[in-house]
């Protein structure tokens, strides 16, 4: 049987099957070309690197669960749409998890204005619906950290092949309490006349060891 047609397309798409077969760490531009039946220096006229690559796999596997347009009406409906989308991301492709620090915000800055556009109704300052956005994909991939290491010390299982197995109560329930918190955050900031501005010395930095 020939090879395929080298392109883009096919590269991202034979880059995901080693991802979810084998596992990120197993996928290299040396790997891709022996799965591909090419030669690695090809792959660099479609590739830049393996960043690169890491980015347009990452973009794939949000592309398979894209969020729908137009939004749901209701903001709290938008959101429990996209963390329930985010989530399909992660139990479909974990190593997602480990690609990039949003599978989200890494791949497309259209979800990011998808998801400001959808807090409208909650609050008109784009900042904050950036911050609240932001805190919808870190409670999704929090979770999804979580119970795959749960599933790491049960079952010694690579991390990028392991099935995320959470419960739709402990989903949920964390998730209302995010949206909870989030309308309360919103409706002290109106009241306040604009949102809170911390100090830059709130946090202190951390040191990388």
């Amino acid at each position: 049987m020939s090879s395929p047609t080298l392109s883009r397309r096919v590269i991202v798409a034979a880059a995901v099957r080693i991802a979810d077969a084998e596992g990120v760490a197993a996928l290299s531009m040396r790997r891709l070309a022996a799965e591909l039946g090419s030669g690695v220096m090809s792959l660099y006229r479609h590739v830049a690197n393996k960043d690169a690559l890491l980015t347009e796999i990452t973009r794939a596997a949000c592309e398979e669960h894209p969020y729908p347009e137009p939004a749901p009406p209701d903001w709290r409906d938008a959101m429990r749409l996209a963390a329930r989308l985010d989530w399909e991301v992660y139990c479909t492709h974990p190593w997602a998890l480990v690609t990039s620090s949003s599978a989200r915000h890494f791949s497309d800055t259209s979800c990011l204005d998808w998801m400001v556009d959808a807090l409208a109704d909650l609050t008109d300052d784009p900042d904050l619906a950036r911050s609240f956005s932001i805190a919808v994909w870190s409670y999704v991939q929090g979770v999804c950290i979580q119970h795959v290491a749960q599933q790491l010390l049960s079952a010694g299982e690579s991390p990028e092949q392991s099935p995320l197995r959470a419960t739709e109560e402990d989903f949920e329930t964390g998730l209302e309490t995010l949206l909870d918190g989030m309308e309360l955050r919103a409706a002290r900031a109106a009241s306040e006349g604009g949102p809170e501005k911390l100090s830059p010395r709130a946090f202190p930095p951390l040191a990388v060891r």
